[in-house]
């Protein structure tokens, strides 16, 4: 049985660290320079958005990695991959392995 584990179901804490870290440098540098780019380009309206913006802006961020972090441990589990495996509803979720080539 292990000889066919996916990756993911190896190394869960990696696959969870690595999905972090993709949505964080991802994310934050976007949706932080559009952000202050609507900030720069509303000026000249003399319209201001609230300093609390970046705050919430960044807390859903966080709240949307750590999303991102649970959906990917939760497909880590081989119980999940084995079920995935065995009805294929949505083929690019399922794992690849040796048996599924």
């Amino acid at each position: 049985m292990a000889d066919h584990l996916a990756t993911q179901e190896r190394n869960p804490r990696s696959a969870v660290a690595r999905t972090i870290l993709a949505a964080a440098v991802g994310l934050f540098p976007l949706l932080n320079g559009i952000l202050a780019m609507t900030i720069e380009l509303l000026e000249p309206y003399r319209l201001h958005l609230p300093d609390w913006i970046f705050l919430a802006l960044n807390g859903t961020l966080v709240a949307a990695t750590l999303l991102a972090a649970w959906v990917t441990r939760i497909l880590a589990i081989p119980g999940v991959n084995n079920w995935l495996r065995k009805y294929r509803i949505l083929r690019w979720f399922t794992p690849e392995d040796a048996n599924n080539s």
